[in-house]
């Protein structure tokens, strides 16, 4: 005779935060409830695809399309049925639900000042005049296509600085449809800095607009 298990109860009452400390995820926090790492199911590139949702008791992959509850992580993770993950989870409740520090692989600490800058970077290069980018602007922000080596080589690189004016990384952007579409240095915080908020701030301005990525438009 087959156990009976109540697939509902399970979503109901078994929390995705408890999970993901149980399989060792390590994310950290974007958003109220939210949080963001490498996908554990595919395991594969993408720093910021795995994406979880404390409140909604949710998760999904931007990269290998995993998503869904409680149930579908286990079953992904475990690569069983959800009957399987079902019976897995029963008995499992949110007594176990782990607070959002207990999610954040790294405590926020404030980003020191880069000791170099790039050179010889192109800011007459053909990607930035067909996203209606002048070279004078892009001169004055920094912007130009990288042709050097390392993780920004081949990539336009977008200058970053904190809200004192400091330069504190670089963004590569692809300009030939390779993937990740924008690459950051490994563990910066991109949640947590406003692109050019210094001059911003510094324009003296009584309202600001604010828009989703580098060359968005209203």
């Amino acid at each position: 005779m087959r156990t009976w298990v109540d697939f509902m109860d399970i979503k109901r009452s078994v929390a995705l935060a408890a999970l993901l400390r149980q399989y060792q995820v390590k994310l950290h926090r974007s958003g109220i409830d939210q949080y963001r790492g490498c996908c554990p199911i595919h395991g594969g590139e993408g720093r910021d695809a795995f994406h979880a949702n404390l409140s909604r008791n949710v998760f999904h992959c931007f990269a290998c399309g995993a998503g869904g509850t409680v149930l579908d992580f286990v079953a992904a993770m475990d690569r069983c049925s959800l009957r399987e993950a079902a019976l897995k989870l029963a008995g499992q409740t949110t007594a176990a639900l782990a607070s959002p520090k207990q999610l954040v692989t790294r405590e926020n600490r404030p980003l020191r000042p880069l000791g170099f800058t790039l050179h010889g970077i192109d800011s007459a290069h053909p990607y930035l005049a067909a996203r209606g980018i002048e070279r004078a602007t892009a001169e004055q922000f920094g912007i130009g296509f990288n042709r050097g080596s390392g993780i920004f080589g081949g990539r336009l690189v977008i200058p970053i600085h904190n809200e004192h004016g400091e330069l504190v990384a670089y963004c590569g952007r692809a300009v030939d449809g390779s993937q990740p579409r924008y690459r950051f240095p490994s563990g910066f915080p991109k949640s947590e800095i406003i692109f050019n908020l210094h001059r911003a701030a510094a324009a003296g301005e009584p309202s600001v607009l604010v828009v989703e990525g580098f060359f968005s438009t209203a």
